[in-house]
């Protein structure tokens, strides 16, 4: 009986919410990230539960489910899969970001809207506040956003019901303003909002969480290069490093490791997850004993290899989870979430060119090695954009000695939190 409780209360736990486009997208994703998990733990109920859950979301949302009918099918051939719902054309993952609003800046507040998207514009006096509402029609929103821009002056943005987004601003006070509506750009030319913007210290990244992995450490010492350097022993100052740019700038920062001491790659994105972090960037340094003129940076996200070389570098980083068949990892990182790694190429690409432009301002034998797919286990269980860095090669003389020196480090690490500020202006 107790056994019957808990299965039923897991179920309800993680059931689809189909009464919102927006929740039914976040359920559909969260189910593929608990599928991934099952897999990982061989939980056969679990995998159960996830797939009902990506199947029902993603018939509501319109998406091409089949192959979860399918894997769902071989685990329960007798249980019936949910039922019937009217499926609508099938969206790519990849383009569903054109149905959704984007805010850009809160000074003048700034909205992306796509073609098809209009607007009606019109105000409201109610219970002693001034109520100036723009609403957004064919338009979704991820999740609501309520913003106090002055001492009198909030914004709000809401989805209002299935085809429209409700942006409101409300103050205690009469304000004026004035807008454009492609993109919606809205002035407020209030003298109270005017004097608070100037009094205030605008700090842009202030809510925005990153979490540093330094790879290896404690009894892994990851590889060792030339002058015996163990890997572990650069990657951790070079993380401290570089939380100390991140926090000036105004981010809130956690090192899944601080001093030299082991931890699974599983639990560093578990840790990542539970800080509900925007970013998790893993450092990591490259090793070619048998090809020591061989160098570069080279920065990595999580997709499968396209080349023996990703494949290769994945290999040696994921020596510390085991042996994962190789069907079972197929089968993992085709059920990736694929906006998260859109998201994680962008980012992978801007602190790519940050690291490469800066560094060969100050120093010579800087190449460039690319952004690269590649099948890093230590991002599988991350629910943000994730990358790995392997910041040079210690097999190399020449680069182990720039990665030991501190100078470089601190250099490095600076010209990496550039690239994650210039990721940001463009994702904010």
């Amino acid at each position: 009986m107790r056994l019957i409780f808990l299965l039923f209360f897991f179920t309800s736990l993680f059931a689809c919410d189909t009464s919102s486009n927006t929740k039914a997208y976040q359920n559909y994703t969260q189910a593929k990230q608990i599928y991934i998990q099952a897999i990982i733990d061989n939980d056969k109920k679990k995998k159960i539960s996830a797939l009902e859950n990506i199947v029902k979301c993603g018939k509501f949302l319109g998406f091409n489910i089949s192959k979860y009918e399918k894997r769902l099918k071989e685990l329960s051939p007798k249980k019936s899969i949910q039922k019937k719902i009217k499926p609508k054309k099938f969206q790519n993952p990849l383009k569903i970001e054109s149905s959704y609003i984007k805010l850009l800046s809160t000074n003048p507040i700034k909205v992306k809207l796509s073609k098809k998207m209009y607007i009606k514009y019109f105000t409201l006096y109610k219970k002693h506040k001034y109520y100036y509402i723009f609403d957004i029609y064919n338009a979704k929103i991820n999740r609501p956003i309520i913003k106090k821009l002055s001492n009198n002056i909030y914004l709000k943005i809401v989805q209002n019901n299935k085809k429209r987004v409700r942006l409101v601003l409300y103050s205690s006070k009469k304000i004026k303003l004035k807008y454009n509506k492609f993109p919606l750009t809205i002035y407020i030319q209030s003298k109270i909002y005017k004097k608070k913007i100037k009094s205030k210290k605008y700090i842009p990244y202030a809510n925005k969480v990153i979490v540093i992995d330094a790879g290896h450490g404690g009894k892994d010492p990851g590889g060792i290069g030339q002058y015996r350097i163990k890997e572990k022993n650069i990657v951790l100052p070079l993380a401290k490093y570089l939380k100390y740019q991140l926090q000036k700038r105004g981010y809130k920062v956690y090192l899944t490791r601080d001093r030299d001491k082991f931890i699974t790659l599983r639990n560093r994105t578990k840790f990542a997850n539970r800080k509900k972090a925007d970013l998790f960037i893993s450092l990591h340094c490259n090793i070619a004993p048998k090809h020591s003129e061989v160098y570069g940076i080279e920065t990595y996200f999580l997709s499968p290899a396209r080349s023996t070389r990703a494949k290769r570098v994945a290999k040696l980083e994921n020596s510390a989870i085991g042996n994962l068949r190789s069907t079972t990892q197929n089968i993992i990182l085709n059920f990736l979430n694929r906006n998260r790694i859109v998201d994680s190429t962008k980012l992978a690409i801007d602190i790519q060119k940050s690291l490469i432009y800066n560094l060969k301002r100050h120093y010579k034998h800087i190449k460039d090695g690319g952004v690269r797919p590649a099948p890093f286990w230590v991002l599988v269980g991350t629910q943000m954009p994730a990358i790995l860095i392997e910041i040079g090669f210690i097999s190399n003389k020449i680069e182990a000695k720039k990665l030991v020196n501190r100078t470089y480090q601190k250099r490095y690490a600076e010209y990496i939190a550039e690239g994650i500020d210039s990721y940001f202006r463009k994702n904010p």
